[in-house]
């Protein structure tokens, strides 16, 4: 695919009147849609048709190691956190050597000037944690986060998009989507039959797990154009913030897959790579349920799709590296941590970075014989009721 045309538009991001309504983005660029809508949804159901849902056992780091700490995003994103929390929290991170602390905005300078020297990295939320906001919002945010020293940025995606279409009545924020992902298993078992048919009367099925070649190229003839949800609101909203923030910014998209069928999951990963983010992300933990093991199934087999090149998708995937996934929401203990990576997740959002650790631990003396029974303590940043 061809990249981002970087033109400036003339026409204004949805929700706003025009660029002057807005002095406080300066010269920031709203990147050129790449498609029309008709196409991004051809495209989107060729992804939704081809993908296969893997359930393989990935590889994960071993419990308690240097590397398995990296992949915590120790997190603290309570709006009523206090200054000494954010220390701790540092403080935390710094010793158990996470990748990372997530934090609002009005805490990034002092996280910055707490982990100096340290291998820790400092994320900010966007948009957190509805994503409804406007775009040039976001883009303040983002600007003002990387300008402040957040190296990564965990932006929510503007989910309701996906679950409207230009016939359908605007859903308010507390709408709940379809949250169950129990059609995961009838789309897959769908596609695998798909891809396992044989190509041109051979013997030997299509490969990989793609379907066969222009199964789904162009748009299913029932679907009509007011029937499609805005993509190209999500593409250039997504484009514009990593125009915005390139690398070596680390871009993670948060889905809010408590909100979303799994192909309006596929949707959002798929606009997702074509922006060149670097993550998809379940979830904020404020808004349903968190990570499920089947949600990770379905992003790790997205990604891979969108990364990997083979004859039926014409050797031209959505982006040449990987994108990663990071399970978020509700990983409170050793076992959701383990689950999680073994799905193929390299990084995990939570606020009981600190009891996940002392488990490992804990389990690790154990199994060498040890007789420490005394069981870790959770502190104030495990939040048992809300949020990570």
């Amino acid at each position: 695919m061809a990249s981002a045309d970087p033109t400036p538009r003339s026409d204004p991001v949805p929700g706003e009147t025009n660029d002057t309504s807005n002095p406080g983005i300066g010269d920031i660029e709203i990147m050129t849609d790449r498609y029309t809508n008709s196409e991004w949804a051809a495209h989107i159901a060729e992804t939704q048709q081809k993908i296969v849902v893997k359930k393989e056992k990935y590889w994960a780091p071993g419990i308690g190691s240097k590397e398995f700490a990296e992949t915590i995003d120790h997190t603290l994103l309570k709006l009523d956190a206090t200054p000494s929390q954010i220390d701790t929290l540092c403080s935390e991170a710094r010793t158990e050597g996470f990748k990372s602390v997530c934090v609002r905005l009005n805490y990034i300078s002092r996280c910055v000037s707490n982990l100096k020297g340290s291998s820790v990295v400092v994320a900010c939320v966007v948009g957190f944690h509805e994503g409804t906001q406007d775009t040039y919002s976001k883009l303040r945010e983002a600007r003002a986060a990387v300008a402040a020293g957040a190296s990564e940025l965990d932006i929510v995606l503007n989910h309701t998009i996906l679950t409207q279409t230009s016939t359908s009545t605007p859903k308010t924020s507390n709408h709940k989507a379809n949250p169950s992902n129990t059609t995961t298993e009838s789309m897959t078992a769908s596609n695998a039959a798909a891809n396992s048919k044989s190509r041109n009367g051979a013997s030997t099925p299509a490969e990989g797990t793609y379907s066969l070649p222009g199964s789904s190229s162009r748009l299913n003839e029932s679907n009509h154009k007011e029937d499609i949800p805005n993509y190209s609101a999500i593409y250039t909203e997504l484009a514009t913030l990593r125009s915005l923030c390139p690398s070596p910014t680390t871009l993670k998209l948060i889905l809010e897959t408590s909100q979303l069928s799994p192909p309006k999951i596929l949707a959002a990963a798929h606009l997702a790579a074509a922006a060149n983010f670097d993550f998809i992300k379940t979830s904020t933990g404020f808004n349903g349920r968190g990570a499920t093991l089947e949600d990770i199934q379905l992003m790790v087999s997205a990604a891979e799709f969108f990364s990997t090149k083979t004859k039926n998708n014409d050797g031209s995937p959505v982006r040449p590296r990987k994108m990663q996934v990071k399970a978020s929401g509700g990983i409170r203990s050793l076992p959701d941590a383990v689950k999680m990576l073994e799905a193929g997740a390299t990084r995990l959002g939570t606020s009981s970075g600190l009891w996940i650790m002392q488990e490992s631990r804990r389990v690790l003396g154990e199994k060498e014989g040890g007789n420490r029974r005394d069981g870790p303590t959770r502190l104030y940043t495990d939040d048992s009721v809300g949020g990570y």
